[in-house]
């Protein structure tokens, strides 16, 4: 890009994974624009990840797209955002989201023509129309294609840069309440589709546990989850050494809590973005989505799943009686664990 870069907006609301998986992009940014100042639009409940982006944010522009959905709250905070994103004379607006409404944001921010950027097939067709310059990525990952994107416009060809995420300042005394050495199990999942029964969970921990890993497992996930982890504590023995923080974590504990973990074991979710982005060992079920697409960044080879022929069906609800892509036989992926993990010591909380 030729023209001086001093200030930048990235457009990339939800979702928490998705979120995650500009990160390397932003390193990427940060590299090649050093001294410009980036800004990014993102919805109110994920604002707390941009705490961990390679790449400062110098505003957080909050998306309310629940106020959105109401009236009149549609055209007050359509307005508030439409002021907030012409005040800055961006020189350069990303869309990784790839939707009308990520891609007519980009366009009211825009100050200069030839300044927004984006992927020729976006998710959404008609999104196309607003970007000035458009990327045809030739890869499949979302991680990948978003850094394909970044170096379409530094006109470069990096790969993938690698990155350490620091702690969050404001953990450290949960870190210090956290077991020594501990497993944690996530068995929620925003669709209900990708949610494989937590009976499965209960079964895995049950089999590393008899054969000697896991001294302590831990169990995580949002306020949502609660009853995905009640129902698997319920298939555990009541003396199964578990300790339950679903729905008892922010964002940067949530972090925190997978980064020291020694495996994590959860559906394609948000946490599962962050245990890779960790480079935390993350064992995940695949059914209705694509892993190739949008699995655990170079964790693939630990991504469980079904070939049938419904599998990425991409359906958020099952139509069928019976989910089948859930069969996920327990054993083995108790196998798969115990072969990269070595046995736990016989620590207590």
């Amino acid at each position: 890009m030729k023209k001086p870069v001093k200030q930048i907006l990235v457009i990339k609301p939800s979702s928490l994974g998705d979120i995650l998986h500009v990160f390397p992009a932003l390193a990427l940014l940060k590299r090649h624009f050093p001294e410009a100042e980036l800004d990014f639009l993102v919805n109110p409940e994920f604002a707390p990840l941009l705490d961990f982006s390679p790449f400062p944010i110098r505003k957080k522009i909050l998306f309310e797209r629940k106020k959105m959905a109401r009236f009149p709250g549609v055209f007050v905070e359509f307005f508030k955002l439409f002021r907030t994103l012409r005040k800055n004379r961006y020189d350069l607006v990303i869309d990784f989201q790839g939707l009308f409404r990520s891609a007519l944001f980009a366009g009211i921010a825009s100050h200069r023509r030839g300044s927004v950027r984006g992927f020729a097939a976006p998710r959404e067709k008609i999104a196309a129309l607003f970007y000035s310059e458009k990327v045809s990525a030739k890869t499949v990952h979302a991680v990948s294609k978003n850094v394909e994107l970044v170096n379409f416009i530094t006109e470069k060809n990096d790969p993938v840069p690698d990155m350490d995420i620091p702690v969050h300042p404001a953990c450290g005394d949960f870190i210090k309440q956290l077991p020594q050495d501990y497993i944690l199990l996530i068995p929620g999942a925003r669709w209900i589709s990708k949610t494989f029964p937590p009976r499965l969970f209960a079964q895995v921990a049950s089999g590393l546990r008899q054969r000697g890993y896991g001294a302590v497992f831990a169990a995580s996930g949002s306020k949502a989850d609660i009853a995905q982890t009640k129902e698997m504590r319920s298939h555990l023995p009541k003396d199964f050494p578990l300790l339950d923080l679903t729905g008892k974590t922010s964002i940067p504990e949530l972090f925190e809590l997978i980064r020291n973990a020694r495996a994590v074991i959860c559906n394609d979710s948000g946490p599962m973005h962050i245990a890779a982005l960790l480079k935390t060992p993350v064992y995940s079920f695949f059914g209705p989505t694509d892993a190739d697409k949008t699995g655990p960044w170079q964790q693939g080879n630990r991504v469980f799943s079904l070939e049938l022929e419904c599998s990425r069906c991409m359906n958020r609800v099952c139509p069928e009686a019976e989910t089948r892509c859930h069969g996920i036989d327990p054993e083995i992926v108790c196998t798969r664990i115990t072969t990269e993990l070595s046995p736990f010591t016989d620590r207590k909380i």
